[in-house]
């Protein structure tokens, strides 16, 4: 399959790489402003250039995991520069000043909008066919729509950026009414999804298929607890027939099954500095070697360890029943470089996540993919959403079992689930073990009301604003209608 390559223009600020096939790329001439937008490809790089700043930089990936995990019952960090940049998220005392409120959650994404933006104001400008024009128009409206998402999800209701017209748009720019921003999203995804192509004719991995669409919108609608709407969005995904589960859990994150039919929505990465995913070098333990765990990798020289250590909680790591297969991406011995067998459970709070891995990965750079939404997750919203509705039901069960038995022969069954609520934390609960360390349990907290709960229940002083986090103090200072 295609992968959009790197593309740099005159722009300055549009830079656009991935990985395989290169787009053919016009005289540089056509990417002088005053050319850019007189060509398809002028138009469509400023459009993979939104794609760019949709994905998480190759740093911004363990963040994303660490700061929606270390705030929740999963994940743990100690030594090092990450510790000092993850303390505050520990320790429930964040504020507007740190960086990564800034750098990891709210620039990128406007900066994916603006993108998106002038695509659609400059559509008619390039001779563009029909078909061309409707596709790029469906893409930039999901990528534009997929960043307010994610916006929502950290911030809550966030300023309604809809042009790159200063004049039409000021800097101060006010926030919108929970309605208008609702229905705005909502209208974006549905009617981007009309246009964009089926997954099983996309042949450029990343760009945004139906799927996409239909998948960030019930991830909006489960944060909105909308859960009629959500029944309806996930019934036009599973109507694609194309997304399924995989058979083997750890298998979907290997490097040699990237493009499974169980993710929809992923972000790529490559074993080349300043390219790679990151977060493996914290998870590896000190002297790290091997573990029976995780049998198909083996640490080299060649590979970083880093001083920090990310870890998990032992709370999570020892509610997995000793069955169930998706505890194996979990280190809790292994070997060291001196051939000795160490145990991780000697000291609190320290077994491991191997989820992602590369024996190809070249200093800190390792070539795993990480999911953003996945089969699974479509399957266990819709599940959750039906039993909001009407309680448990034998396809809310049976749902559930479907991820569940594919980890471990022992599925629920109705008389044994509850009542809506009980039945409620047996979602969570499967959740959790389901999505360790793919940056979704801090969300998950957030809308079963148990954030703040458990926080306090680590002995932390959680206040009930902190379910979302505050706008970045730079944002704040530039736009006073922040305040």
């Amino acid at each position: 399959m295609k992968t959009i390559k790197k593309l740099t223009f005159i722009l300055g600020v549009l830079t656009l790489f991935s990985c395989e096939a290169e787009l053919d790329m016009p005289p540089v001439d056509e990417f002088e402003p005053e050319g850019l937008f007189q060509s398809k490809e002028g138009l469509e790089a400023v459009l993979l250039s939104g794609y760019e700043f949709d994905k998480l930089a190759t740093g911004m990936v363990k963040n994303e995991i660490l700061i929606n995990e270390v705030t929740t019952d999963i994940s743990y960090v100690r030594i090092g520069a990450v510790e000092r940049e993850m303390k505050p998220f520990l320790d429930f005392n964040w504020d507007a000043s740190d960086p990564i409120l800034e750098n990891a959650f709210w620039l990128r994404r406007y900066q994916a909008i603006r993108d998106a933006n002038i695509v659609l104001e400059k559509i008619e400008e390039p001779p563009l066919s029909e078909s061309d024009e409707r596709l790029f128009t469906a893409e930039a409206r999901y990528l534009r729509a997929a960043q307010y998402v994610k916006l929502f999800r950290d911030f809550g209701l966030v300023p309604l950026r809809t042009t790159s017209d200063l004049e039409v748009q000021p800097q101060e720019l006010p926030l919108p009414g929970e309605e208008e921003f609702y229905s705005f999203i909502e209208t974006e995804l549905r009617e981007a999804a009309v246009d964009l192509p089926r997954p099983d004719t996309q042949n450029q991995q990343g760009r945004a298929t139906k799927g996409h669409a239909y998948a960030v919108l019930t991830k909006f609608l489960m944060g909105t607890r909308q859960w009629e709407k959500v029944i309806e969005a996930t019934d036009s995904l599973i109507g694609l027939n194309y997304y399924e589960l995989s058979p083997d859990y750890r298998s979907i994150f290997f490097i040699d099954n990237e493009g499974n039919r169980e993710i929809i929505v992923t972000y790529s990465y490559k074993n080349e500095q300043g390219f790679g995913l990151q977060y493996q070098n914290g998870a590896f333990p000190p002297g790290f070697k091997s573990t029976p765990t995780v049998p198909e990798f083996e640490w080299t020289p060649s590979m970083a360890n880093w001083p920090t250590q990310f870890s998990l909680r032992d709370g999570f790591t020892d509610s997995f029943d000793p069955e169930d297969d998706r505890k194996d991406a979990v280190i809790e011995t292994y070997e060291n470089r001196a051939g000795n067998t160490v145990n991780l459970r000697g000291t609190p709070d320290n077994s491991r996540s191997l989820k992602y891995w590369d024996n190809d990965q070249t200093g800190n750079f390792a070539g795993s993919d990480f999911p953003y939404i996945r089969y699974a997750d479509i399957l266990l919203c819709r599940a959750e959403a039906i039993n909001e509705i009407n309680g448990p039901t034998q396809e809310a069960l049976a749902l559930v079992n479907e991820v569940r038995t594919r980890s471990i022969d022992d599925p629920y069954f109705m008389s044994e689930i509850g009542d809506k609520s009980e039945f409620r934390d047996i979602i969570l609960q499967e959740r959790g073990w389901e999505f360790y360390t793919e940056g979704k349990r801090r969300e998950d907290l957030v809308r079963h009301d148990k954030f703040i709960e458990y926080a306090r229940n680590r002995g932390l002083n959680a206040r009930e604003d902190q379910v979302v986090f505050p706008y970045p103090q730079k944002e704040v200072n530039a736009n006073p209608a922040l305040r």
